[in-house]
């Protein structure tokens, strides 16, 4: 039986933090994480051209059917929202590349789901985290966001197939 794994992306120029769980019998289990990390003496291409060879390998490891990813929400930066939305490129094309199906969720809809609340701060979500993946030992953000995102997907999956089994 092939494993339904998800991956989620907490995409960003400087840090794209990556998680993977696994969805069985409407439970996540914890699998992967980590964070890709550039530096700001990298021209953006080379930026660009790490976080996609290093999101196809994390791919290639892991096989994920699903990827799922933050939607942008509205900076008060253009530019930031530019570079963010270059860095969420590069995760669509690894999906792209590898037919792997990506689901989009808004900061607000992966704190609603995880926390209770739409607001939550970082400090929150990691802590949620680690009550939910104790074996995850996560000390960062990015990747605490990225496993949060994978969580959503899976929570919201659970959601769809259950309201498909009732309306039938």
């Amino acid at each position: 039986m092939k494993k339904n794994l998800i991956i989620g992306i907490d995409p960003g120029l400087k840090n794209t933090g990556w998680g993977v769980i696994e969805n069985f019998n409407n439970k996540e289990l914890y699998v992967s994480h980590g964070v890709i990390k550039t530096t700001d003496k990298q021209d953006l291409e080379i930026k660009l051209k790490l976080i996609y060879e290093s999101l196809n390998e994390i791919v290639l490891k892991f096989r994920p059917s699903n990827l799922a990813v933050e939607k942008i929400f509205s900076n008060s930066n253009p530019q930031s929202t530019l570079k963010l939305g270059k860095a969420r490129g590069m995760a669509f094309l690894v999906a792209a590349q590898n037919n792997i199906k990506v689901s989009e969720y808004s900061p607000n809809t992966v704190k609603k789901n995880l926390v209770g609340y739409g607001h939550a701060n970082k400090f929150q979500i990691i802590d949620m985290i680690k009550r939910i993946y104790p074996e995850s030992e996560i000390k960062d953000t990015d990747a605490a966001d990225a496993l949060a995102v994978a969580t959503c997907h899976s929570m919201q999956s659970q959601s769809l197939i259950s309201k498909t089994v009732i309306q039938k």
